[in-house]
């Protein structure tokens, strides 16, 4: 049986220990984003089994997943990050973003949209394979490759299906990004 995010958010804490995992309660505590966690609630996980109770109940099985990789990485536990966010399939890279509060995580394709707009060209086969897997309807895919260049393309395809299909959408696009134009998306990940 394949394991759920809760499974991998148990073996997550196990690994840290109790020092770390001391650590991981207090910068959850002090998240300035909502939904927030109440200390009562956090100090109620006595174990890795509560603690990952705790952040599905809260946060959702999606939305535990950039959540825990968040405070993983504020807590300077990367290679627990790391693991986490292969076992979980977050394929595309996040990365913190500073500011106030707690930080919060920026998609891939968040970060590079006005690059990936300027840069993209192969735009039709990036459509084809978004087809494929139902990130964007038959309806969708006409409406796009109409577009007259490659550029307008893209803008449609990020400020439109992209968008609404949320971080689902982004792993889809990031994907077939990577597929498709694997020289771009390895030039901006290294930028």
């Amino acid at each position: 049986m394949a394991k759920t995010i809760k499974d991998h958010l148990q073996d997550t804490f196990d690994d840290l220990g109790e020092e770390n995992q001391k650590r991981f309660k207090s910068k959850l505590c002090d998240r300035k984003t909502e939904p927030r966690v109440r200390r009562a609630a956090i100090e109620k996980a006595k174990d890795s089994i509560d603690l990952a109770d705790l952040m599905v109940n809260t946060f959702t099985s999606t939305g535990a997943v950039p959540v825990t990789i968040e405070i993983l990485q504020a807590i300077c536990c990367n290679q627990q990050a790391t693991e986490f966010k292969e076992n979980t399939g977050q394929s595309a890279p996040l990365v913190p973003l500073p500011g106030p509060g707690a930080p919060s995580i920026e998609h891939f394709i968040d970060r590079n949209r006005t690059k990936l707009r300027r840069r993209v060209y192969n735009v039709d086969a990036i459509l084809d394979e978004l087809l494929d897997k139902k990130v964007i309807t038959e309806e969708v895919y006409s409406n796009i490759r109409a577009e007259k260049t490659p550029q307008i393309k893209m803008r449609e395809l990020l400020m439109g299906p992209i968008k609404s299909a949320g971080t689902k959408g982004k792993d889809a696009l990031y994907k077939a990004l990577k597929d498709t134009d694997v020289c771009l998306i390895e030039d901006l990940e290294h930028q």
